[in-house]
């Protein structure tokens, strides 16, 4: 039966030494010297006659009411053979494991930059989505008190801002922040799982098949040719360089990404055996690349040594104050003002071609490849520098194809130079006779 109540706490006074008021069942009021006053209880394990004790907290911590609350709970974990020392002790710790979001999302991604198996852009990217779409809703909320109704949310408004393609790589940056929040033990599940693109109305597109034919290829090429002549009336040099166009044709004879060709560097080239040898931090797969580079390749590179020999990159426009590359997504905008897309129409020579992007210029290349000089499929694969889909291929086989790749390479710098950088109107269906 309990003893004490709220009037006899309050007129409880300090003595020369601390004594204890007993509230039954094991709780005890503590009063010191000082006047502090506390609570205790008192309990003896099943099995164990030795008396133990723990502190539950202050008087103004912990009103009476409240302390009799807990000790329920603690007498019902002392019946069952649980020290509720213990089990305070595992909730404190479980406690100081507890993050927000944000801290997670700053682990994870220290994390990813650590291990460096994606690229800078990658990773950039990841950042940007977090920063744009899922900042605000997200980063204050414990990681381990997310639910699928905190993601929906975020989720959902980046959905009604029109932004599909988004929300679902949105979706990705989640399930892998939250399965590495997994593996370290802040969370206990990953609800991000339980969650599909298309409750968002977030399902992949269809993947691009956009594939430019020669004469295409060939309008493209005259009409980078047009924009950055200086004698050209129509010249919108000071966003179409020599450099910046270079850059895009390189897309076209090589095959290369567009982030690697960007930041293509002079050190990179060795004009001795006509490569550009692509060290494996700047692949997607990390895993270095070896482009073999025709005699036309060669004499546009030569070309740019006046211009930006003196940089670290090839593509380097000067107009940064440091040595820097043109960006990426430069590619991308120099080909849409030429379609005339965003209502870019004052020089638009590609605008009645159906769209097509930077990244088709690669499978334009690939496909190619194939269909004019005949390269089996298996060595395309190794010149795209794709990673093989099949596990057992990419264990046990690892030849390279060096010579079947360089004649590929080598024979497309021709039929570019004489398909594509000839008179558009003079092209020619090629044929596999005419490349050997």
């Amino acid at each position: 039966m309990s003893k004490l109540n709220v009037k006899l706490i309050q007129h409880s006074t300090p003595k020369d030494k601390e004594y204890r008021l007993s509230d039954g069942n094991g709780l005890f009021l503590r009063i010191r010297p000082s006047g502090a006053k506390s609570w205790l209880y008192c309990f003896r394990l099943p099995g164990n006659r030795q008396l133990q004790q723990m502190t539950l907290g202050s008087i103004e911590d912990v009103p009476l009411k409240e302390a009799r609350i807990i000790l329920r709970d603690l007498r019902k974990q002392v019946a069952e053979g649980i020290d509720p020392r213990c089990a305070r002790a595992a909730v404190k710790a479980q406690n100081s494991q507890a993050i927000t979001m944000q801290e997670l999302f700053d682990s994870w991604i220290e994390q990813v930059k650590i291990a460096g198996e994606i690229t800078p852009q990658w990773i950039k990217r990841h950042e940007d989505r977090w920063r744009l779409h899922l900042k605000k809703p997200l980063s204050s909320i414990l990681a381990r008190d997310v639910h699928r109704a905190h993601l929906a949310h975020a989720l959902d408004t980046m959905t009604s801002k029109g932004t599909r393609e988004e929300t679902r790589k949105a979706l990705t940056t989640l399930n892998l922040m939250m399965d590495y929040g997994l593996t370290r033990h802040y969370l206990e599940t990953n609800p991000a799982r339980m969650l599909k693109p298309k409750d968002f109305a977030a399902t992949a597109n269809r993947p691009r098949d956009r594939v430019l034919s020669l004469k295409e290829l060939s309008m493209l090429w005259h009409a980078l040719d047009a924009a950055s002549a200086p004698q050209n009336h129509l010249s919108i040099q000071s966003t179409m360089s020599i450099v910046t166009v270079t850059a895009i044709k390189f897309l076209i004879l090589t095959g290369a990404r567009r982030g690697e060709v960007a930041a293509m560097r002079w050190d990179e080239l060795n004009f001795e055996n006509n490569t550009w040898i692509l060290p494996a931090e700047r692949t997607k797969n990390r895993r270095g690349h070896t482009i073999y580079l025709s005699a036309f390749a060669v004499d546009l590179l030569k070309k740019l040594i006046p211009l930006s020999g003196q940089s670290l990159f090839v593509f380097d426009t000067g107009r940064q104050e440091d040595n820097s590359p043109i960006h990426s997504d430069s590619l991308t905008s120099i080909i849409g003002k030429l379609r005339g897309a965003k209502g870019s129409k004052k020089f638009s020579p590609l605008a009645e071609l159906k769209p097509f992007t930077a990244h088709d210029l690669r499978r334009t290349a690939a496909t190619a490849w194939g269909e004019y000089l005949k390269t089996p499929p298996h060595v395309i694969e190794r010149m795209l520098n794709h990673q093989p889909l099949n596990k057992l291929v990419a264990t046990y086989q690892h030849a390279t194809y060096v010579q079947e790749q360089k004649h590929a390479w080598l024979k497309w710098g021709e039929l570019v130079q004489q398909q594509v950088a000839s008179n558009v109107d003079n092209i020619i269906p090629m044929k596999y006779s005419h490349l050997r």
